[in-house]
């Protein structure tokens, strides 16, 4: 056992302090906490340890909200008071980016501090959609480190329609073991959404088509219970592990709630004045009114460069573009609009989402983004403004790619940091002026962060 005493806070969430000069990170600290710690993982400049007793808790700790804090492995900040979580996240990016560029200039960082009141109200009972894993009779999320469930019957991060879902669901699933044909030992994860549609996805393990309509009754007795619109039943026909590997491909049943005996119901949702289609698998972001403000800042970028600067954009890109969550909305800002995407279902999605908001001017492509841009470099396609929002590993070893396309601007949403400053390096190393850098906080008590930035050719 250590006595350790934490100083500040760090990346994933964890508590930095020292012991005999190596530094020690430590998961669900609060600075000024004086803790008793047992090191499990240690290296030769640092280890992790576990609390096995506060000694000293810290002024800023507060009790958390949830029974399952620190058991269960979603949340890593309901300890500390928002406010201090806004701060801490703000200072690990801050440090971040200084260590990476230290001599490259850039100019109006905006931290989360500025809209603070803005973005306080939600930061419980935000989330649209929660994923649970089942290990009968357990239903919940994995713990911490490992596959075990954790039995959950309600998730503070989720919105009340979730969790109206997870409860009727729940209550189906156990009472009737299964609906008397074993189902639940067939699931082996839930997802839950609430976008203004309420719809619930089953993976099941390893079944023919035929077993899947023997649970005909229970699906359509959830889908009454739970008053969803849409259940999805997904699986993998022919061998494979139940895990998404092998097998003949992932099929998909869906069976959707009448309305007067018809199925009538609209399948998409509103994200500020616009309609987007919605059926599996589509992906949505988890957190709406940070996914809106995300578009409004981004909106607000470009219209302040068409108004105040006369600047219009001819040959727009968007990579990585998924549906059109950002695309759709470039729409005023540039002549033609291009949308590259390498899920064809999310392609269908976006043309859908093209009528549905009658938009004449983006075109959606199927492709891998890197054998994209090979392509457009050699038919001497360039573009003016190159919108990216890549997955968590960034586009390590794209950015020459992207430069070479010749973009005025480009503008970088990320949703982690590390490749994001990784990449942000070779771009200012190519001639991109960092001009802004929004932090955006779409996941409230965990230690992930979105990030906006803008970046402009100089010279």
């Amino acid at each position: 056992m250590e006595t350790i005493k934490i100083e500040s806070l760090a990346y994933k969430g964890y508590g930095i302090g020292r012991v005999n000069s190596k530094v020690v990170f430590v998961g669900y600290a609060c600075p000024e906490d004086t803790l008793k710690i047992e090191i499990y993982d240690e290296h030769k400049n640092y280890a992790f340890g576990r609390i096995i007793e506060i000694i000293s808790p810290s002024q800023k700790r507060i009790a958390p909200v949830c029974e399952h804090f620190g058991i269960c492995g979603g949340c890593n900040y309901l300890h500390i008071p928002y406010e201090e979580e806004l701060y801490q996240k703000s200072e690990i990016f801050k440090t971040g980016f200084n260590k990476v560029f230290k001599d490259i200039k850039y100019f109006n960082f905006f931290g989360f501090t500025n809209d603070l009141e803005k973005r306080k109200p939600d930061y419980l009972k935000y989330r649209q959609k929660i994923g649970l894993k089942v290990s009968p009779p357990l239903i919940g999320f994995y713990k911490k480190r490992s596959n075990n469930v954790v039995d959950v019957g309600y998730c503070h991060l989720a919105k009340e329609g979730v969790n109206e879902l997870l409860k009727n669901t729940r209550n189906i699933l156990l009472k009737n073991g299964g609906g008397g044909s074993n189902l639940l030992n067939e699931i082996s994860f839930i997802t839950l959404t609430d976008t203004g549609l309420k719809n619930i996805t089953f993976g099941l393990k390893n079944h023919i088509l035929s077993r899947i309509h023997d649970y005909d009754p229970i699906f359509k007795d959830i889908i009454n219970g739970t008053k969803a619109d849409n259940i999805f039943v997904e699986f993998r026909e022919g061998g494979g592990d139940g895990k998404g590997k092998g097998g003949k491909g992932k099929n998909i049943v869906k069976y959707s709630r009448d309305k007067d005996g018809k199925n009538t119901y609209d399948n998409y949702f509103m994200l500020k004045d616009k309609k987007f289609a919605y059926d599996l698998p589509s992906f949505i972001q988890i957190n709406k009114g940070q996914n809106e403000n995300m578009i409004s800042i981004i909106t607000a970028y470009l219209e302040n460069l068409t108004e105040k600067k006369g600047i219009y954009f001819n040959n727009a890109l968007d990579l990585f573009c998924g549906y059109g969550n950002i695309t759709i909305f470039l729409t005023p800002y540039a002549q033609v609009i291009t949308g590259v995407e390498e899920n064809g279902f999310s392609i269908k999605l976006g043309e859908k989402n093209l009528k549905l908001n009658a938009v004449k001017n983006i075109n959606f492509m199927m492709s891998n983004v890197e054998d994209f841009l090979e392509k457009a470099k050699k038919g001497g396609i360039n573009y003016d403004l190159i919108v990216l929002d890549p997955p968590r590993t960034g586009i390590k070893g794209l950015v020459p790619k992207v430069a070479a396309l010749n973009p005025s601007f480009v503008i970088y949403i990320s949703c982690d940091f590390m490749t994001l400053l990784r990449d942000l390096k070779i771009f200012a190393e190519m001639g991109y002026l960092i001009e802004q850098i929004n932090l955006i906080d779409m996941f409230p008590r965990t230690y992930h962060m979105e990030q906006a930035v803008f970046l402009s050719k100089t010279g």
